[in-house]
This record gives C-alpha cells, structure tokens and sequence, in this order.
C-alpha cells in the first residue's frame, strides 16, 4: 500500500490513506454488525388476548392538528388498548382536542411551558405513574401506527426475557420518497436487525413496545 503512495504530494497523499484505512475499517465492522441478521425472526407468534396496553403519544409544541392525527391513528389500532397524549406544551387547546376525540390527556403542568429544551424522558416518567398497562407503545407526535401493529409486535413478549421490540421508524409527515433518509430505513433494517442476533439491539425513544414491568425495575436498580 505505501508504494503506491505519492510522498512528493505526501499532504494529499496521507490524508487519502488514512480515509481509505478508515473505510475498510467501518466496511468490516459493519459486516460484522449486521453477519447475525438471519437469525432475526420476523413472525411472532399471534398475541395473547388480554394484555393491557398504553399508547402514549409524547408531544412539546408540534401543531395540534399534527398531534391529533397521530391520536386518531392510535385509536385506530385494532388491539384493545389506551391511548395517551402526553402534553409537555401544556397547551389550552390539547385537552380540548384530546376530549372530543375522546383520548386520554396527560400533562405536566404549566411550569413546563417555558422550559428550553423539551424533556421527553420526564414526561414518560410521570405518564407511567398516572397509567398501568402491562405494556407500553411509544409514538412521537408525526408517526401513524398501522391498525395492526400490536398484531405484530406483542407476540414477542411471550418470551419472558423480552423487555423491548424496537419497530422501524417512520413518520407521517415526511415524502414517500424520503429524499433525506429521515426514516432511517438503513439502521431500522439490516443494522438493527444485527444488532438483534448480537443481543445488543436498543432503544431509539419511540415507535417502540416496552414491557412496564421491565421499566420499573430498571428504575428500582438505579
């Protein structure tokens, strides 16, 4: 390799090395990553009746309208369930909405309205202390969930070692043809997908089923 490097433009030549190093460095680990795919397994078993679940719908300060379609989606799903709004905005005009689309409303209150930076995390927090579904669905406030998407996430919990299903992302709002990657498909497939058959597959903080049993002894451990 070093004989073919140009030590007379050795300033263009060595950063051309080192990029190239660096590819075929990432080109195997990302082999690696995703080798173990086959062993994911895509059809779960059908889902057990009974099972309690929430939907939560977490939302700052996204257009009402926005909010409310993904609510109207989440009603839609075929598995009984309850479905949230979690209001970190503590807009006047949300409760309204969520009332007459007959949605559940939960906010933190209105001291959080001038807060910075929107705290997600918290405002799950305090939405599992106000529920108690065995299991919880995340959505942010621009993804529509397909009507059977707890058809086809809950069977995996028949497993009881099974704390999470990550599902792909994909929002509401961005163009069928996904111009700028926003739906990630690269890392929700075959990344993912590896990451699953290595063990490692995680939490991408929403579009995701958790098992609330598993939640509340993560918090009890910290």
């Amino acid at each position: 390799m070093f004989f073919s490097v140009n030590w007379h433009a050795w300033w263009i030549a060595t950063p051309l090395v080192l990029a190239e190093t660096y590819s075929l460095i990432d080109v195997l680990f990302f082999g690696l990553t995703v080798w173990p795919s086959q062993r994911f397994e895509p059809s779960p078993a059908s889902p057990l009746a009974g099972l309690s679940v929430d939907v939560f719908i977490t939302t700052y300060n996204e257009p009402i309208e926005l909010v409310m379609r993904s609510a109207n989606a989440a009603l839609a799903i075929s598995y009984p369930h309850s479905t949230w709004i979690l209001d970190d905005g503590a807009r006047n005009q949300m409760p309204v909405a969520a009332e007459k689309m007959e949605v559940g409303y939960i906010s933190r209150g209105e001291h959080w309205k001038n807060q910075p930076l929107h705290a997600k995390a918290g405002n799950l927090n305090n939405a599992l202390v106000e529920t108690s579904g065995e299991f919880v669905l995340i959505l942010d406030a621009d993804q529509i969930p397909h009507p059977e998407i707890l058809n086809h996430t809950l069977g995996y919990f028949m497993d009881p070692k099974i704390a999470l299903v990550q599902t792909p992302q994909w929002f509401g709002n961005v163009s069928a043809y996904d111009p700028l990657g926003s739906q990630a498909p690269l890392f929700y497939s075959p990344i993912q997908q590896g990451k699953n058959g290595w063990n490692p597959a995680f939490f991408c903080g929403s579009n995701a089923i958790l098992r609330r049993e598993a939640l509340i002894m993560k918090v009890i451990r910290e």
